[in-house]
């Protein structure tokens, strides 16, 4: 088990089976991690290869008025939004590595 913490809001929790976000941004809130596997394809050598990337997702699931309160959570909402794509951005590589071994097991070659 392991939580790295992004912000003071939001952090990530790997069980050793996959990554969750865990914030306290509201229930009404939504923030997530999607991972994209896409095909690349080397034009000097021809040669295909697969990459992968982790997305945010962010939605709002509940009411959120357009008045008061309502306003100002959506707003910091968007900001810790922000801030969890920038992290995310900066350590890609890192995290799609951690998502395909959580429980950082070693790779072991075999000759």
């Amino acid at each position: 088990m392991e939580i790295r913490k992004i912000s003071s809001s939001i952090a990530l929790y790997s069980d050793g089976k996959r990554l969750q976000v865990i914030h306290n941004l509201g229930d009404e809130f939504i923030l997530d991690l999607e991972m994209k596997t896409y095909e690349t394809l080397n034009i000097d050598d021809l040669s295909r290869s697969s990459a992968s990337d982790i997305t945010p997702i962010f939605k709002v699931s509940g009411y959120c008025s357009r008045r008061g309160e309502d306003t100002q959570r959506l707003k910091w909402a968007i900001r810790q939004f922000e801030d969890f794509d920038e992290y995310l951005i900066a350590h890609n590589s890192e995290l799609v590595e951690w998502w395909k071994n959580p429980n950082k097991e070693e790779k072991n070659d075999v000759v």
